[in-house]
């Protein structure tokens, strides 16, 4: 089984990131996957691409960093359901790492 990290901080790389994980879980279906979202990508996870992304894709855990959502003016309660707030993105991708997660950046 793979464990991956996707990390997604800039806006435009959204739809790379849904695909990226698409094509994870289509060729390793046992994957385990965690998306952590930071930087101005956090203004995205208010939209329904990210409702629609998640009902497809229930095994993938989506995370917002704390302090990115402060710096962009996203209020928690705006998020799409389901989205985990971690208090620091970079913070939780090392922690990932050192559970093993390898690190994609689309």
């Amino acid at each position: 089984m793979a464990k991956v990290v996707v990390h997604v901080d800039d806006v435009d790389k959204v739809e790379t990131a849904f695909s990226n994980v698409h094509n994870l879980i289509t060729t390793l279906p046992t994957s385990e996957i965690v998306i952590v979202v930071n930087g101005a990508a956090v203004t995205t996870l208010v939209d329904v691409m990210w409702t629609e992304f998640m009902q497809d894709n229930p095994q993938v855990e989506v995370d917002a960093c704390h302090n990115a959502l402060v710096s962009h003016q996203v209020e928690v309660a705006d998020l799409v359901a389901g989205v985990r707030v971690v208090p620091a993105g970079v913070v939780r991708i090392v922690e990932l790492e050192e559970l093993g997660f390898r690190y994609l950046k689309p």
